[in-house]
């Protein structure tokens, strides 16, 4: 290893590295990853720092594929990989962890000095001019207290003092939107400016400089999103964005274009048995038919439906077999105030790629079994969600496939997002309050 590291130790900054790649990158928990996050991964590592890494190479790096010994890749992987989360090079977040680990040594009091005072014992020959041992108990113990409220004091100043926080002055608009956002209280810490980052929660990242607290950033896709405010990778603030939608929209996006979505103009969608688009139209948006492409129908706006009490029950009928469509995969997501519920299904052969999320609760096929969330919807079916006071029930073609309670509260639903692989049909909605009876008012 270089700089006189041990391989313990450099396996274990690789390890904090690929965490903090893995936050960047927006889904925190890499083991759960599938094939096309390393893909995409590895598309979006190339246009940030124009070193090409292979698929196969970061799944190496990330322990996705098993070798006898730990994989190392090389300094110029490395540095590519530190240069997305924010570093300059290897080297340079080495030092930064030396740094910051050495800060943390230095700032601590000696706590162990405070304990035990320094006291002369008087001899037998000195009774007469020296403190009798009860003062001196009184005065360790004064001691002892005066460090503890100090130590307390500097770690107070020091919270105060580093605390920064992320506020959006515009968190609502219409798709598109341009959000600006405010850092507050950055001027204690521009001085590491370059510890800091904004991840947008829609796969974009920006990271932040010693002169600029206010930043702007264009969101292009329906929806609710959370943009998080990292030091070195961890999150520090969260603030939610919304792009409310004018009824239902269809956007959509190929697989490995990870910089660009394609608005499809379906005037009266969902309306008059027009419940899907067509391959003309998704061509005419800008889209290559030939390639894998991914449609997103959207709706959302402040709807007043309870995202802890409500039914939903939607008819669709998957993609047929095309060109990057072997899965015929179908996700039914519901936008929530601070999260989502979510269920990924596949067909039976595929649902190791398959995901389920109520809330705080992330569930996947890979550690479910062969069964999870398979279902062949091709020649259609349904998909429906129960909520009774967060206790969660999926169905499949009116099948349990799932049942939990969750603890973190949706409370209220901010729209939904159908997404097929390839060309799907909507066929029906129907969305209701449990408590209220209250109709989603995209509902046909």
């Amino acid at each position: 290893m270089e700089n006189g590291q041990d391989k313990a130790s450099s396996l274990d900054l690789l390890d904090h590295c690929c965490q903090l790649v893995a936050d960047t990158y927006g889904k925190p928990d890499s083991p759960e990853w599938t094939n096309s996050d390393f893909i995409r991964l590895s598309s979006i590592l190339y246009k940030k720092t124009h070193v090409r890494i292979s698929p196969n190479t970061l799944k190496r790096i990330f322990g996705k594929i098993k070798t006898d010994a730990r994989y190392y890749p090389q300094k110029a992987t490395r540095d590519a990989l530190v240069q997305y989360v924010g570093f300059a090079d290897w080297d340079r977040f080495i030092d930064a962890q030396s740094r910051q680990n050495s800060i943390i040594f230095t700032q601590s009091p000696d706590i162990q000095s405070v304990m035990t005072p320094q006291v002369e014992v008087p001899s037998s020959g000195s009774r007469a001019r020296k403190l009798p041992s009860r003062m001196i108990l009184l005065t360790s113990f004064a001691l002892i207290v005066a460090g503890i409220a100090a130590w307390r004091g500097f770690v107070f100043w020091q919270s105060k003092k580093t605390a920064v926080t992320l506020f959006c002055k515009n968190p609502e608009g219409e798709n598109p939107h341009s959000a600006v956002f405010v850092l507050r209280d950055f001027g204690h810490v521009s001085e590491l400016s370059n510890e800091y980052a904004i991840d947008f929660g829609d796969n974009d990242e920006i990271r932040l400089n010693a002169k600029d607290s206010v930043y702007s950033h264009y969101y292009e896709v329906p929806g609710r999103y959370f943009a998080i405010l990292k030091k070195a990778g961890t999150p520090l603030d969260t603030v939610p964005v919304f792009l409310r939608t004018s009824g239902w929209t269809a956007t959509a996006k190929m697989m490995y274009d990870t910089t660009r979505v394609y608005p499809i103009e379906t005037p009266g969608l969902f309306s008059h048995a027009y419940n899907s688009v067509s391959a003309k139209e998704i061509a005419r948006a800008g889209v290559d038919t030939n390639r894998t492409f991914f449609v997103d129908f959207i709706n959302t706006h402040t709807s007043g439906i309870d995202g802890d009490n409500f039914e939903l029950l939607v008819d669709v009928k998957a993609s047929p077999p095309r060109p990057g469509v072997r899965c015929s995969q179908v996700r039914l997501t519901v936008y929530g105030d601070s999260s989502n519920h979510m269920v990924d299904i596949m067909k039976p052969g595929c649902v190791h790629w398959s995901k389920l999320q109520f809330s705080e609760l992330k569930k996947d096929g890979r550690s479910e079994g062969p069964n999870f969330l398979g279902a062949d919807l091709t020649a259609g079916g349904t998909i429906e969600m129960k909520v009774v006071n967060r206790r969660a029930t999926l169905l499949i073609n009116g099948k349990e496939a799932y049942k939990n309670t969750y603890h973190k509260a949706l409370r209220h639903i901010y729209g939904l997002d159908i997404m097929f692989a390839g060309i799907g049909t909507v066929r029906s909605v129907r969305l209701r309050d449990l408590k209220t009876g209250k109709q989603f008012a995209g509902n046909f």
